[in-house]
């Protein structure tokens, strides 16, 4: 099983539907996805953003897995 390869220079072309189609799916299949060929790209300080925010929503969905579970 691969994790979803989305090209970002894909975007603003004729294949600009598909793109955000493999977008939406990586997002709500996989909870994530790898991007590549962004051309002008990524800010570090936007990858540490995610990188947060990511963390506080994997927090959040385990704390509440402990509070539904039999376990607590």
């Amino acid at each position: 099983m691969a994790i979803p390869v989305i090209d970002f220079s894909k975007l603003n072309g004729e294949e600009r539907a598909k793109t955000m189609a493999q977008i939406a799916n990586g997002c709500e299949e996989w909870g994530f996805f790898q991007l590549v060929n962004h051309i002008y790209g990524i800010s570090e300080e936007l990858l540490e953003r995610v990188k947060k925010v990511c963390s506080q929503c994997y927090k959040l969905e385990r704390e509440e897995g402990f509070k539904n579970s039999k376990l607590v």
